[in-house]
């Protein structure tokens, strides 16, 4: 059950705010949550109470670590039973495997004797290795490991972190012996084989993102308006290439998005809540293999054709899929920036950030010397002011470009008929949140904060406010109308009157 913020003191961090309440109970991901009892179970810790005071709360970044805490110590004992069972089981041997190296001296002689006598055919060698021969079951044992991590799929076995194959080759001294070779999977290659494993035994279906058009289909970079369309074309057109998405080359840029409408396992058929229970339950009903307590990349969605859109894991609603996207770093905090402790689900989103808090105006223009902020505004004023590139902003549905998002957000709702965001008072629209939130300042809630000095008229916007000093307590008319003289006191109503009066919609 939800309940209001408190405003008072994190009482993790010490930090300041509006927070939740340490003991109500919460709900992430479809399990219950209080925050005090994790605190309880995870450290040992019991926060001191008064009745009748505010007690303080807890701040959302300290929730995170918190729930890390709480899944981590679950891991923990979750592997100490396996641990136990396989003891039990006598499938775990501590014994570690002995390698002889055979002496140097005399595979050097070997070689310079046998020089000679070998063939093209046999120009390469290998170190020879002799494994300590184990007792009759460690043998059995790690035959079968063996076995089942050389298998077609290529996956790893389920009770080891190593892929382990043999390979027969000749030796130096020209005899046929069996090398064993113990390759060590990093964490990316973990990491695609969990995603393999989930869009392999469930109906989860990546996306690579979503434009004016529709969602981009992750495998042929088709758009789809609707998302109905996109989960059949996904199931129906990439069935053997389904299980090959990598979603990124480097941990620096990996990102998994996956649509998790009516998610299920696909080997039984049962229901999953989430990508957590999808796992768990793979692990544990199927017995297959997913490597725990790697950092977590898989963002969950739930994609529909609504103009809003709503994060799956705290139900907060947002106007586009880049909001959205932005918001999920607030649930996968696996990269911190130093500088304002944002979040972020791999290290190329936190340096792209990072650039944000670089000094103002340190990108600077080298044919005009203006300076930007940013690269990527800098390199947008070039294309548009010195190359004649007409926009970087393009519409996705007839390609038209436009020199800004705000042009290309107005395009959409002309010409498209985008349905804007919504005012809930008197059902106008507008193509950004921005110019929502200055319409609710100025018409609704009737803010005037600029005063004239004059009569004491009140004004939401101060070039307004100057507008009506000048035209109305001053005789000054000095922006004149090059077609017609009449002469105004701002630039604005300049404008106003060349578009009402003389069809011109831009300054001449």
């Amino acid at each position: 059950m939800e309940t209001k913020g408190i405003d008072g003191m994190c009482r993790c961090c010490a930090s300041s705010g509006i927070f939740k309440d340490m003991y109500a109970t919460y709900n992430w991901m479809g399990e219950d949550e209080i925050y005090a009892n994790m605190l309880q179970y995870c450290f040992d810790i019991t926060l001191s109470t008064a009745e009748d005071q505010n007690n303080g709360g807890i701040c959302e970044v300290c929730i995170t670590q918190l729930r890390n805490a709480a899944n981590f110590k679950k891991q923990v004992q979750q592997t100490e039973v396996q641990f136990k069972k396989l003891l039990e089981r006598k499938e775990f041997s501590p014994k570690p495997v002995k390698i002889e190296i055979t002496d140097m001296t005399e595979l050097m002689d070997d070689a310079i004797h046998s020089d000679n006598e070998m063939s093209d055919s046999d120009a390469e060698f290998s170190v020879n290795i002799k494994r300590e021969s184990p007792e009759p079951k460690a043998k059995k044992r790690a035959k079968a490991t063996s076995s089942r991590a050389d298998d077609d799929t290529g996956e790893p076995s389920t009770k080891r972190h190593t892929a382990v194959t043999r390979r027969r080759v000749k030796g130096v001294d020209g005899k046929i012996k069996t090398t064993h070779t113990e390759k060590i999977l990093s964490e990316m290659q973990k990491q695609w084989h969990n995603l393999r494993t989930i869009l392999k035994y469930s109906n989860a279906t990546p996306f690579k993102d979503k434009n004016d058009a529709g969602y981009i289909c992750a495998y042929c970079f088709k758009t789809y308006p609707d998302p109905d369309v996109l989960r059949n074309h996904t199931q129906y057109q990439h069935v053997k290439e389904k299980p090959t998405y990598k979603a990124g080359s480097a941990l620096s840029c990996f990102a998994a998005f996956l649509d998790i409408v009516n998610l299920k396992c696909t080997i039984c058929d049962q229901g999953m809540d989430n990508l957590k229970t999808l796992s768990e339950h793979l692990m544990k009903v199927h017995d297959m293999k997913y490597y725990v307590g790697l950092t977590d990349y898989f963002q969950p969605f739930k994609l529909t054709q609504e103009q809003l859109m709503k994060c799956c894991l705290c139900n907060e609603v947002y106007h586009n899929m880049k909001l959205l996207f932005q918001h999920m770093n607030v649930h996968y905090r696996n990269f911190i920036c130093t500088i304002c402790g944002a979040g972020f689900v791999n290290s190329f989103r936190l340096s792209r950030h990072e650039t944000t808090h670089a000094k103002k105006s340190s990108y600077p223009c080298r044919q005009c010397g203006q300076t930007f902020a940013a690269e990527s505004k800098k390199k947008s004023h070039v294309n548009t002011e010195h190359k004649g590139i007409a926009g970087d902003s393009v519409c996705q549905i007839c390609k038209a470009r436009f020199k800004n998002y705000y042009q290309k957000t107005r395009h959409m709702m002309q010409m498209h008929n985008a349905e804007g965001i919504k005012c809930d008072v008197c059902d106008k629209r507008f193509n950004l949140k921005s110019n929502l939130k200055l319409h609710m300042r100025s018409v609704h809630l009737k803010e005037r904060k600029f005063e004239c000095s004059e009569c004491n008229m009140r004004f939401f916007v101060k070039r307004h406010m100057i507008g009506h000093y000048l035209a109305t307590h001053t005789n000054e008319r000095k922006f004149k109308c090059d077609i017609c003289g009449k002469a105004y006191a701002t630039e604005n109503s300049r404008r106003k009157h060349l578009k009402k009066n003389h069809g011109i919609s831009k300054t001449v």
